[in-house]
């Protein structure tokens, strides 16, 4: 699976969103998007919502996903496995890496590098030997509603609820086959609520009613190290360097090209 620059950026976001706070916010919408579009060809939609129990486990996943909504000082790393059922062909299995001081982040799926740094937003494309660089960035937690209306928003989306313990880990896990964004979302997490692993399978939104066309995003987070910053991967100067006011490459991007956004 190429790695190009567009699917670095919304790959990595997606990595990072999904091991340490979760991928809902947009599942109420795209919802509601689909029931007007076929209220309009006349077809009356009736949506379930989950029985007491399984709120319960909803409730307790939605702060699970928000338990880490305020830490902004941590170091993550893991595996990311993507695996495209139309296209055997499309896949990918790399490790990645994110750190976080504050208003600063790092961000690497494999060999290639996303850092916001104060001074400059950069992308390190290695596949491509090009380094991206635009204005800086804010960091921000993704933005969300709160862990009791996403609780609600999901009671509405007709999955099947479950809840699990095995090995020390909790996993809950919602099914439904026929949703139009997300049709399994499974994440484990241990006794301190922190997230272990998280398994996505999203549709073809051109051919919504084919499961075989399905892709699924698994994640596995070997280490969790709160408090803890890679400061060397937060430096400037192991992007790029200032030589005669002319910004260049550093040593180790030597041949690089340097884009300006």
């Amino acid at each position: 699976m190429k790695l190009n620059t567009k699917y670095i950026k919304g790959f990595i976001v997606i990595a990072v969103i999904l091991t340490a706070v979760g991928t809902f916010a947009a599942i109420p919408s795209l919802r509601d998007r689909l029931i007007w579009k076929k209220s309009k060809e006349g077809k009356h939609i009736v949506i379930t919502e989950n029985n007491k129990q399984d709120k319960a486990v909803l409730d307790e996943l939605t702060k699970v996903l928000h338990a880490m909504d305020t830490v902004t000082i941590l170091t993550a790393t893991g595996m990311m496995d993507a695996q495209d059922f139309a296209d055997s062909s499309n896949t990918m299995q790399v490790d990645f890496c994110y750190t976080r001081n504050g208003d600063q982040g790092y961000y690497r799926v494999g060999q290639n590098e996303m850092v916001s740094l104060r001074e400059a937003y950069i992308v390190v494309a290695h596949d491509l030997k090009k380094i991206f660089v635009s204005a800086p960035k804010e960091v921000i937690n993704p933005v969300r509603l709160p862990a009791s209306t996403e609780a609600t928003f999901l009671s509405r989306e007709m999955y099947k609820v479950s809840r699990t313990e095995n090995n020390g880990l909790t996993q809950i896990a919602l099914i439904n086959n026929k949703h139009a964004s997300c049709r399994e979302y499974r994440i484990s997490f241990d006794s301190a609520a922190v997230i272990r692993s998280a398994v996505m399978r999203m549709p073809n939104p051109m051919k919504l009613e084919d499961v075989t066309k399905d892709k699924v995003l698994k994640i596995t987070v070997n280490s969790w190290e709160l408090g803890v910053v890679r400061r060397d991967l937060l430096r400037m100067d192991r992007y790029l360097v200032q030589e005669q006011g002319q910004l260049l490459p550093s040593a180790r991007l030597k041949g690089y090209e340097l884009v300006k956004e």
